[in-house]
């Protein structure tokens, strides 16, 4: 049997950001690793949890990868001096545009535009729900204006997805959202319509599993949809404070989450030695003591896991219900 697909679709890329479990975390049933690019994301978790880090970080990691620059729609009020430093912890060397108009509208389709140019392979919309329709600004307080935020989320995610059909370099949106309570309810929602949530190809869950005194902390995320490979693997970014995903300590957590070393009462063991505490290897983090982090790396490095076994603790669905 012959089959022959004639198609001018680009083909699904895929990039290996090197850390650990968000590579495996996107694996599809061929074993392919790596980060899809190209398509809509949404990543969403409750107040506060780190989601615009996340995706700074992501972004910049993405943006370099490409050798391309950011576009950044904030709605929601930027530090500059965070985000240079959050880019830098990832190595990124370009331009952001952050983009600033009059009304929402305008400042979403600017964002688009701008993805359309060669320059920008990668944009950060942070955040859906404090996008204010031009009729919400407009109005009334306490005017109902239901559905003119989800309207502008469908518009805009149905232009990005013509975009990157026809772009020549991979284009990414990374849409941030808020996770917040049903009224009345045990169950969560993320705001914005559900066109969205249909359209967009990777959506992912964030939550704090665990935070430390210099203002660091541990982030879990969960596939909840992948269009290109398999849902509810979950994955683990170590955020260093004030600087974003840090390679090395995300290196260390993947290894206690592997098995291949041990992280009990602040104390971090490996091939049943200690290496000291956790807080050594912030501290050594801050300082750029990258020779901290080897054995991690190389640990890492020898995992032979197809990732359905060996990795079984990367796996699996988180405690927040998702409706």
């Amino acid at each position: 049997m012959t089959i022959e697909i004639i198609s001018k679709h680009p083909p699904i890329t895929r990039v290996m950001t090197g850390f650990y479990s968000l590579d495996h975390a996107f694996i599809n049933d061929l074993g392919e690793l790596g980060v899809p690019i190209g398509h809509c994301w949404e990543i969403f978790g409750t107040t506060h949890v780190g989601k615009s880090t996340f995706a700074y970080s992501l972004s910049g990691i993405l943006a370099t990868n490409q050798k391309s620059n950011i576009v950044l729609c904030d709605f929601e009020g930027l530090d500059e001096k965070f985000l240079y430093r959050v880019l830098e912890g990832v190595g990124f060397s370009g331009k952001v545009n952050s983009v600033m108009e009059a009304e929402d509208e305008e400042q979403v389709d600017k964002m688009a535009t701008l993805l359309e140019s060669k320059d920008y392979c990668i944009a950060v919309l942070d955040s859906i729900s404090a996008i204010s329709p031009l009729a919400e600004q407009q109005g009334d307080t306490g005017e109902s204006n239901m559905g003119r935020r989800a309207f502008i989320m469908a518009q805009l995610s149905r232009k990005v997805l013509h975009v990157f059909r026809f772009a020549k370099e991979p284009r990414t949106l990374l849409m941030l959202n808020h996770w917040i309570p049903k009224m009345g309810t045990r169950m969560y929602t993320a705001p914005g319509g559900e066109i969205k949530s249909f359209l967009a190809t990777n959506r992912i869950l964030l939550k704090r599993v665990e935070e430390f005194p210099d203002g660091s902390y541990v982030l879990q995320g969960e596939v909840k949809k992948n269009r290109w490979g398999f849902e509810k693997k979950k994955f683990y970014a170590f955020m260093l404070s004030a600087r974003g995903m840090h390679k090395g300590l995300t290196a260390l957590y993947d290894c206690t989450m592997l098995g291949k070393a041990e992280y009990k009462n602040g104390i971090v063991k490996m091939n049943n030695e200690s290496l000291g505490r956790m807080s050594k290897f912030v501290k050594g983090a801050h300082d750029g003591n990258e020779e901290l982090f080897e054995c991690f790396y190389k640990a890492l490095a020898e995992n032979t896991s197809d990732g359905s076994e060996q990795d079984e603790e990367l796996i699996g669905t988180t405690d927040i219900s998702d409706d």
